[in-house]
């Protein structure tokens, strides 16, 4: 096989947490040589889910940091100033997360890295974006859920507040949408030699989630009259367990409803009415429940699965490592690290047959790699250790055995 298709694409990480990192983790898995500059402080997400004996290296970021040698900066130097901006003028991608107007404070806004860079690919991810009321503003996941109808108050149980998401789906379902802007920009470069900005929003992340839902004819009044009913489409109760169907098409509909030993019940009232399953739902399920618990939840995946209804076993967060199908279809791969051993992470998602993407190393020590970086830039030894002296720079020898 040939190298991955972003072999020699340098990006240029400059994000922090999970959206912006989780970006910069996509291309680095498709063979981006990726720089993440960091503060003294280090980024957030080093604090997640601590490793015993690895300060400032937890699980999640040793993942979301894959792929990327690790420069500790500080920004506020001007000798911290102008290595930065070296390494902008020689970066295909800069990517960023922090608030609209911080990078224009720091040094590296889109202007000036422009002005250094014409050809720059300039992603800048932010809550917001920089415009509009909520320009500007700080903001996470749980935000972009609010607006966008994620947790809709109506939907809430009784005497409960409206509930997000247990995951930070948007955090992690931008930085696809911003991969795929970046892509699409290095194209058009391609074209025309020019770089452009790409901006990015956990809102309008929450608004393309949802899009499928997101239409209104202004002509109408509400959004019509639901007819699909979600008895068909959740999580039931087995003798051991849970299982999760999705009998969202009617004729899948009445498959389960066969095997479930209700056959025809979809075609006599008050189910032949298809809005009387929305409105009525709770019936619904507390006729279908039952026959649930008659099996186990191996045994309802197989029988579903042989009638040709979609289901899934509902399981734990760490159960997918040691799932089958995840295992055989290399969802998730084993990586080894010289500190901590073997580390089970998610693998490269999208496969390429011919230039696959892979896992070169995991999350590096804060500094790990700041003076090989410096000296990359045609700094000298004695020119690096000026800035350590001067807190311009961290450098930390690591372990990893990659040259620190």
């Amino acid at each position: 096989m040939s190298a991955p298709p972003l072999t020699g694409l340098r990006v240029l990480d400059l994000s922090h947490n999970l959206a912006g990192p989780l970006t910069t983790m996509h291309l680095g898995d498709l063979g981006a040589e990726v720089v993440k500059v960091e503060r003294p402080e280090g980024d957030e997400w080093r604090e997640h889910e601590r490793i015993p004996g690895q300060p400032g290296r937890g699980r999640h970021y040793m993942q979301a940091n894959r792929n990327k040698r690790a420069v500790c900066l500080d920004l506020r130097h001007e000798g911290a100033r102008a290595a930065l901006h070296d390494l902008i003028a020689r970066a295909d991608v800069l990517v960023t997360n922090m608030r609209p107007g911080v990078p224009e404070a720091l040094g590296f806004g889109w202007e000036e890295a422009r002005a250094l860079n014409p050809g720059l690919v300039y992603c800048e991810i932010s809550a917001f974006g920089p415009d509009g009321p909520r320009g500007g503003r700080r903001g996470y996941d749980l935000m972009a859920e609010a607006l966008a109808g994620f947790m809709p108050p109506s939907m809430a149980r009784e005497g409960e507040a409206p509930a997000g998401s247990p995951i930070p789906i948007n955090d992690t379902a931008l930085p696809l949408l911003a991969t795929t802007g970046i892509l699409a920009a290095l194209i058009e470069r391609g074209r025309t030699g020019r770089g452009q900005r790409v901006e990015a929003t956990i809102l309008g992340s929450a608004v393309a989630l949802n899009a499928h839902s997101l239409v209104r004819i202004e002509g109408l009044p509400g959004h019509g009259v639901p007819t699909f009913s979600r008895a068909f489409y959740r999580a039931y109760r087995t003798a051991d367990g849970w299982i999760a169907v999705a009998a969202y098409a009617e004729r899948l509909a009445r498959l389960l409803c066969d095997v479930l030993g209700h056959p025809g019940l979809l075609d006599a009232p008050p189910w032949d009415d298809r809005a009387a399953r929305v409105t009525r739902e709770p019936e619904l399920v507390e006729l279908l429940a039952p026959a649930f618990r008659e099996r186990t939840t191996a045994e309802w995946d197989d029988v579903l699965a042989a009638a040709g209804v979609p289901a899934a076993p509902v399981r734990e967060r760490d159960d997918l490592f040691d799932d089958p199908h995840v295992r055989a279809t290399g969802l998730v791969e084993t990586v080894e690290d010289d500190e901590v051993g073997p580390v089970t992470m998610t693998s490269p998602v999208v496969r390429l047959s011919e230039t696959p993407g892979a896992i070169r190393f995991t999350g590096r020590h804060l500094g790990a790699d700041t003076r090989e970086v410096l000296r990359e830039l045609g700094r000298s030894d004695a020119q690096i250790d000026a800035l350590v002296a001067d807190g311009a720079a961290v450098c930390r020898p690591a372990a990893t055995g990659r040259d620190a």
